[in-house]
């Protein structure tokens, strides 16, 4: 639980490399991430949790809503040539076959995370953000005193589905 004196800017300095870290992971857009964790501290400045309780897991929990919000939504032409202008770029300052290592290491984890529950997935993505375990609870919607054992449970089927999968 927080103190109530907390002040909106102790928070924000608190979680905003928390937030922007999870957004960042789900979309995989920085400068659209910045944009995305700025609207969920509008939100938070706008509309804040009742009793200022476990303000880490609300944020995480209305972080995630808004990526998946922006997924959803995304059918931008623009942003898809952006990528492609990135990783043209990308090519002229890095060694070709780092980058296709990286790429091909990127897409397995996404795939490997994607063929897992969505509890798993999101326990694995938020305690790699940073997020406490009370934080994970709240945002989850599971008993504190389950987040070590469903992390543990959640990293084994990962290195499971993973080993398959390389």
């Amino acid at each position: 639980m927080f103190k109530i004196e907390e002040s909106f800017k102790d928070i924000f300095e608190k979680y905003y490399p928390k937030v922007l870290k999870e957004i960042s992971w789900m979309i995989k857009d920085e400068f659209k991430a910045e944009d995305i964790t700025q609207e969920v501290f509008i939100k938070y400045f706008k509309n804040p949790p009742r009793h200022n309780e476990n303000i880490g897991g609300w944020l995480s929990k209305v972080a995630i809503n808004h990526a998946l919000n922006y997924i959803r939504s995304e059918k931008n032409t623009k942003t898809r040539e952006l990528e492609v202008f990135k990783n043209t770029q990308e090519k002229f300052f890095e060694d070709p076959e780092e980058i296709a290592i990286k790429r091909f290491e990127r897409a397995k984890v996404k795939e490997v995370l994607l063929k897992m529950s969505k509890r798993d997935m999101m326990c694995l993505i938020l305690k790699h953000s940073g997020y406490s375990y009370e934080e994970i609870a709240i945002s989850l919607g599971i008993k504190k005193t389950s987040v070590g054992t469903t992390i543990a449970r959640a990293q084994k089927k990962f290195k499971e589905l993973y080993e398959k999968e390389v």
